[in-house]
């Protein structure tokens, strides 16, 4: 885990984190604390290093350079330790495999020393060469029966640890692959999770690309709070209509993608409508007051999968269907051509 501090430690870390968020430009959203808390906590050297640097030239910070380093030191740094201990799995996969031909060998050594016994045998069956064969036995044995117990021995050890370090790597591409803002995989999760399940292309289904109308505008006449406050409330009404199966993220920015495997056409444009009208009537508020942003709506781009799409293909479309809902007002649904 890459947070270890116990609550005491981060009720400390929370009292000095919000002066620092509170001088700079940046709105106070989950990145920023993300930032502000691993530059508090000290954990984070390199991180420390850039904030430090902009602070010194009098720089405030802005969601701009939050997101920068965000990206750069905090989920870079993810991806590299999850490419680190893909490299220890290799090597334990390394291991086994050197230990297992090395078994192997053993074996085919005794095998060889059993024919070479039998020739023995049949050519001279006295006291003496039955002796000598004998003993030979016992000695390839013994020499079989230590490698094989390394071998076993050698696995179990092994195994335990490339259960702990795919516990690592989930940890960290978890952590690389999900919006820490929505909840939701992100583009390179969604991608890491289309290899995983459909190697061969995505499956026969549909993809809806949503895309909330004039996003723009709510920052700029609410505030970047209230703006993150709709992102997370749409992405819970997306997840809410979702349904079992569907693959949901949040592809960047103000847009959304929910893959849907197996649904037709109708199924597809009916569980669009039923999120494109729920988002019509979400109303989000602020935490400090009773305003309300009234005309969040999403416009969405439908298109169906025959199978073995690449996802950025389907993608492309999905967003250029989008784009014409965008063009005839927004609100509505546009189903993409092949």
């Amino acid at each position: 885990m890459r947070y270890r501090e116990n609550r005491e430690q981060t009720a400390e870390l929370l009292r000095m984190v919000l002066p620092l968020m509170s001088r700079h430009a940046a709105g106070f959203h989950p990145l920023s604390f993300a930032v502000w808390y691993e530059y508090a906590a000290g954990t984070n050297q390199q991180l420390k290093a850039a904030v430090d640097a902009r602070v010194a030239a009098n720089v405030r910070l802005t969601d701009t350079d939050i997101e920068e380093l965000f990206d750069r030191h905090v989920a870079m740094r993810d991806i590299e330790s999850s490419m680190k201990v893909r490299a220890r799995i290799q090597e334990v996969v390394e291991q086994v495999t050197e230990t297992t031909a090395k078994a192997s060998l053993e074996v085919g050594r005794y095998n060889d020393g059993l024919s070479g016994y039998q020739e023995r045998l049949k050519r001279n069956f006295d006291k003496e060469a039955l002796t000598e064969v004998v003993m030979g036995l016992l000695g390839d044995t013994d020499r079989v029966r230590s490698r094989t117990t390394d071998l076993q021995n050698n696995l179990e050890v092994n195994s335990r640890e490339a259960r702990r370090l795919q516990g690592e790597l989930e940890i960290a591409q978890g952590k690389a692959q999900v919006d820490p803002l929505t909840g939701l995989l992100n583009g390179r999760g969604l991608e890491h999770r289309v290899r995983d399940n459909y190697p061969s292309g995505l499956p026969v289904g549909a993809l809806l690309h949503l895309s909330i109308d004039q996003f723009a505008g709510v920052g700029d006449n609410a505030g970047h709070v209230l703006a993150d406050r709709v992102l997370a409330a749409i992405a819970q009404v997306i997840s809410n209509g979702a349904g079992h199966g569907t693959l949901l993220a949040r592809s960047g920015g103000e847009n959304y993608l929910l893959l849907l495997p197996g649904r037709s056409s109708a199924e597809a444009l009916e569980q669009a409508e039923r999120i494109r009208a729920s988002v019509e009537r979400c109303r989000v508020r602020r935490l400090d007051s009773e305003t309300a942003v009234t005309t969040v709506t999403v416009s969405i781009g439908a298109v169906m999968l025959n199978g073995g799409e690449v996802l950025a293909a389907a993608v492309a479309r999905a967003e250029q269907a989008t784009a014409l809902s965008s063009q005839e007002g927004g609100n509505r649904i546009t189903v993409g051509g092949a």
